[in-house]
């Protein structure tokens, strides 16, 4: 429900309070300025379009992703919300069978597969026909049980859900737990009165012989391949030819929060790619469109986890849709929310950047300098013009010096972000960036001189011996191993640094200046020569404590 807006008093002048913001930093706690302030790209009708094959949301952190699906929830009428939070996967962590298998080598991840496609379905048909009670849900399976024919695959479906019938209306964590209870038995049944049998009693993967582990991977294979996948998939012909059937009345399950701690990060890679895989299969029920949010680093790594694994990453673009802005949008982001501001205090005025804020910063347009601080992404903007405006209480305009006192507590911030983003792909991130502070902001390649890198590393980046980095792994190779030439540490640098955002590269005197987060580019080493330079992103310049210098217009 809209705010109501006070008509403005005779004279009155507009003034910064105290509390003011024009929004926050995550979509659930921006209700008060989405609904009104929201700047269509185009990405909301292509969720909506039932018949769009994208359904998979790929931004980094703030580009608008849950905000996106807010949105759709608030336009369509059938919208099921899944947490993952909420499914108590972390009790396939703790299971001490699937972990015995796992730990031997076998692939569960048709397992995987099956878990989601049962969870989708089930709440899919549990929110259709409302099962909340033991009534609601005894009418569903005598109304499914009319659909039985001649038609063999539909009475498999239909068996398969009278066999789960019983727990459609509890919760989905008890779902979860009783489809793995089912395939914890089948797996220990499957090595029953085998060497394998007793270490698994004894938890004591670890002490397979490799002959006992090849002997645990086939029987679990084979037990995993027996758990009704066909049925499951039948299932999924039944939603599209005889619940889901109507071509007016489109539903939508959506899917977000995935880099929360909802489970641990090795079954979370796996899961995340099942999903994936789970998203693509229930194209088959044309009425249902199953959309799934990720951030960035999150499909790098379930990418990079899963590549030995036949999982072939382009097989899965058509799904991808990639949240991208531009200036004039992000421009257009920070003006609505001002104006709202504005408007909920007095009727009246309407005022945006060009208003409230300088016209220039350093000779550089206001809303350019905007832009030069943000990734091109909403939260960016939003939370940088909050910093302007925590400091503007009881004033009319934000001046030069509050917008640079604002620049420097955002590039602290912005610095801490970004190491916290990038986390789960390059744990020291923030080591890296260690080796720009004090920098110009541009520079040749070659100013990261051989000596200065390897003084970093030793120093800095190797310090600890922990390798799960990497550009560490690269650098213990090049300086502690002797395996490999500089020039492979030097290359894997630069690509970490452009893949967050912390640098842009041109890789010769022809190229432009390209930036990872709207540009398809990357780096290849065979492009990396004397002629590349680098350009540190202007957000961080101030934490880093970098010299303006010459810096290069962006492309």
């Amino acid at each position: 429900m809209a705010e109501k807006e006070q008509a403005a008093p005779a004279g009155a002048v507009f003034r910064f309070k105290k509390n003011d913001v024009i929004g926050s930093a995550d979509a659930e706690s921006d209700e008060s300025f989405l609904g009104q302030c929201f700047v269509d790209t185009g990405d909301l009708e292509v969720l909506q379009n039932i018949k769009d094959n994208k359904r998979i949301l790929v931004g980094r952190t703030g580009a608008g992703k849950s905000a996106l699906l807010r949105m759709l929830s608030d336009r369509e009428e059938h919208v099921v919300q899944l947490k993952p939070s909420d499914l108590s996967l972390g009790y396939l962590s703790n299971s001490e069978v699937l972990r015995f298998f796992e730990n031997a080598g076998a692939n569960l991840d048709v397992f995987y597969q099956l878990l989601w496609k049962h969870v989708l379905a089930v709440e899919l048909v549990r929110y259709k026909y409302k099962i909340i009670n033991d009534a609601a849900q005894r009418s569903f399976l005598d109304r499914i049980a009319s659909f039985l024919t001649r038609d063999r695959a539909k009475e498999q479906a239909v068996q398969y859900l009278q066999q789960w019938g019983s727990s459609f209306w509890n919760e989905t964590e008890n779902r979860i737990k009783e489809v793995t209870t089912k395939i914890e038995s089948d797996l220990k049944a499957s090595i029953s009165g085998s060497a394998a049998a007793a270490k698994l009693e004894a938890g004591a993967s670890e002490k397979l012989t490799e002959e006992e582990k090849a002997e645990v991977v086939v029987r679990g294979a084979r037990a995993v391949n027996q758990v009704q996948i066909a049925s499951l998939n039948n299932v999924l012909r039944l939603l599209a030819d005889d619940i889901f059937n109507d071509d007016h009345d489109a539903h939508y399950v959506v899917i977000d929060d995935l880099d929360t701690r909802w489970v641990d990060d090795v079954l979370k890679l796996k899961l995340v790619r099942a999903l994936i895989e789970t998203c693509k299969a229930f194209k088959v029920v044309r009425q249902v469109k199953v959309i799934v949010a990720l951030r960035l680093d999150l499909l790098q790594r379930v990418l990079e986890a899963t590549k030995d694994s036949g999982f072939q990453s382009e097989k899965y673009e058509p799904l991808y849709l990639n949240l991208k802005w531009d200036k004039p949008q992000i421009v257009e982001v920070v003006d609505r929310r001002l104006g709202t501001l504005v408007r909920r205090r007095y009727t009246s005025h309407s005022l945006g950047i060009g208003e409230l804020f300088p016209p220039k910063i350093h000779q550089e347009k206001m809303t350019d300098y905007l832009c030069a601080h943000t990734q091109l992404r909403p939260r960016d903007a939003i939370l940088f013009a909050n910093e302007c405006i925590f400091r503007a209480a009881e004033r009319q305009q934000i001046t030069v010096q509050i917008v640079s006192d604002a620049e420097a507590a955002f590039s602290q911030k912005r610095l801490i972000s970004l190491t916290e983003e990038w986390s789960g792909v390059y744990p020291k991130l923030r080591k890296y960036l260690e080796l720009l502070e004090g920098r110009h902001a541009s520079m040749a390649l070659g100013d990261l001189s051989q000596g200065s890198v390897e003084t970093w590393c030793l120093n800095s980046l190797l310090n600890d011996m922990q390798f799960s980095d990497p550009v560490a792994v690269v650098a213990k190779e090049v300086y502690l191993d002797g395996r490999r030439p500089f020039e492979d540490l030097l290359a894997a640098l630069i690509d970490a640094l452009y893949v967050v955002g912390a640098v842009g590269v041109k890789p010769d005197n022809q190229s432009p200046f390209y930036w990872s987060f709207f540009s398809e580019y990357r780096p290849a080493p065979a492009s990396l020569s004397s002629k590349t330079s680098l350009e540190i992103h202007q957000t961080l310049w101030r934490a880093l404590g970098i010299q303006p210098g010459s810096g290069k217009k962006r492309h």
